[in-house]
């Protein structure tokens, strides 16, 4: 379990200990677990896959920027972001 953090101009839309997400970036799909090593990216506006309690939950993001430091804590900047079983953008 590691640490995700997703904000938006307007808020923080999720931060919660996480097993797995799943994202495009500017150079591909990137997936991050526990340990992985540190990275700086561009992130493409498309589908992102939170995995948490062996369950997956879809979201939707726009383009933006993530981190992955040293504890695996991973920060996501995004212009938008919403869940996918949700219709409200947050």
């Amino acid at each position: 379990m590691f640490k995700l953090k997703v904000i938006t101009p307007n808020k923080i839309f999720f931060e919660e200990e996480v097993e797995m997400v799943i994202f495009k970036t500017t150079v591909g799909d990137r997936a991050i677990l526990k340990g992985h090593v540190p990275i700086v990216a561009g992130i493409k506006e498309g589908k992102m896959k939170v995995k948490i309690s062996g369950k997956f939950k879809d979201a939707e993001i726009g383009s933006g920027f993530v981190t992955v430091d040293n504890n695996t804590e991973t920060v996501l900047l995004t212009e938008k972001a919403l869940w996918k079983d949700l219709s409200s953008e947050e």
